[in-house]
């Protein structure tokens, strides 16, 4: 029994998924710490109506910011091959192809930004229009960064990832603290968090200096059209994706009061943090399937294994939010006016523990080029967004709508994932079946 439990530890600490979430999840957990820090500061120390401000404006920027950061499956999944073999050339080939749109789509969208600046803040209920331009600075900026991000999980630097975003974190701390104390309100905590985007960034260009450096393979076979392709589809599943933990914080800021609207995000703020402790296990699972996938390798114990590292440590925080609502708002958040939604934390907790769960499953089909599965994400979202257009009577409501349509939508991954299992498993058994017939003969 001692010799099977060595044996299993040793097997789980030399195994890829778990040194690269260990590695990711470490690095997270502080940098979600300073992340925590930085909302629960900015909760104790802007109004319940400036951080409802501050919930939306993170929001927006994850709303349309998504065609940047829905990028990273197709960088990931194109550089990913490269970098197993350590053929720098063709990694900057392909970065020179992509580089080209995402500059002009960062342009273009600045420049909308600062056009409609005065229609995006009537419509979100933002006076100050300077942190509208605020946001579009950050966003242009992302469609460029998002690059450095991708490569990094491509090469599997885990380590080097979880160094950048710590140190972005602790920036957006420290600097949105020090903004605030300053005076500068909302204001402040907004740019804050562009700096903290574009630090990480850098750093991230700055250790890819061996690629940029390299001779570009002319050689290489990457195709702009099989990029485009594939980068169309993931970014409307990353566009589903984000859209069902951010489009409810924004129509509830549309729709409700300021303050209810900063009661939910406090409430968003809370459950959430199911998703701080297993959101990394899903981002470096993607690269490992990814070089398993492109080596014609078993790569479906890997997903078992990222499901059941996401499913249990979530199942617990949920029942802990269930049996204690009062004490973990409190815990997270002081200011008493927020518990009066403690009774829709558990049901949170739940949708969160869905949604991470939905996460994986989006990770796994587009890292084995399953691109369709944008369909159903895409759908949910949309479904999502209406029904609470429709029906917004109480928090509760929109708690419910979002839990039961990401609910239906994790039933439909898993079916499809039980269909794509059964031809793998046929076609394995077909190769094997030729081989055995090879060798007889």
């Amino acid at each position: 029994m001692k010799k099977k439990a060595r044996y299993l530890g040793n097997f789980l600490l030399k195994h890829e998924l778990v040194t690269g979430s260990i590695y990711i999840f470490l690095g997270s957990i502080i940098a979600n710490v300073f992340n925590l820090f930085f909302s629960l500061f900015m909760s104790r120390n802007l109004t319940v109506e400036g951080f409802g401000i501050l919930a939306s404006t993170f929001s927006l920027i994850s709303l349309i910011a998504i065609p940047a950061g829905s990028i990273i499956p197709t960088i990931v999944s194109f550089a990913g091959s490269h970098f197993a073999k350590e053929d720098y050339g063709s990694v900057k080939a392909f970065f020179l192809k992509i580089i080209k749109p995402l500059l002009m789509a960062s342009i273009v969208m600045l420049f909308c930004f600062f056009v409609f600046a005065g229609y995006i803040g009537d419509f979100f209920k933002i006076e100050d229009r300077t942190i509208i331009v605020i946001i579009g600075i950050s966003v242009a900026f992302a469609y460029i960064g998002i690059l450095s991000s991708g490569l990094l999980q491509a090469k599997l630097a885990f380590k080097y990832i979880s160094f950048t975003n710590l140190i972005g974190s602790i920036s957006k701390f420290v600097i949105g603290a020090g903004l605030v104390f300053l005076g500068l309100g909302v204001k402040g905590a907004v740019w804050a968090v562009f700096i903290a985007g574009l630090i990480p960034s850098i750093l991230g260009f700055i250790y890819l200096k061996s690629v940029f450096i390299s001779k570009i393979n002319k050689a290489s076979k990457t195709n702009f059209k099989n990029i485009l392709s594939y980068g169309i589809f993931s970014s409307f599943a990353m566009l589903g994706m984000t859209s069902l933990i951010s489009t409810d914080i924004l129509l509830v800021k549309h729709f409700f009061d300021p303050l209810q609207a900063g009661i939910y995000a406090g409430l968003s703020l809370v459950g959430k943090v199911i998703y701080f402790f297993t959101g990394a296990i899903g981002g470096v699972m993607f690269p490992l399937i990814v070089k398993k996938h492109a080596k014609n390798e078993n790569y479906n114990n890997i997903f078992k294994m990222a499901i059941a590292m996401v499913f249990i440590p979530s199942v617990f925080i949920s029942i802990f939010y269930f049996l204690y609502p009062d004490f973990s708002i409190s815990f997270f958040i002081k200011n008493e006016i927020y518990r009066s939604a403690s009774d829709l934390l558990g049901l949170f907790g739940v949708f969160i523990t869905i949604y991470s769960l939905i996460t994986l499953f989006v990770y796994y089909f587009l890292s084995i080029k399953k691109t369709k599965v944008c369909i159903p994400v895409l759908t949910a979202a949309l479904i999502q967004l209406l029904l609470i257009t429709l029906y917004h009577s109480s928090l509760f409501t929109v708690v419910a709508i979002s839990l039961s349509v990401a609910l239906i939508l994790l039933a439909t991954l898993v079916i499809y994932y039980i269909k794509i299992y059964g031809e793998y498993r046929k076609l394995n058994k077909q190769a094997m079946i030729g081989v055995t017939g090879q060798i007889g003969y």
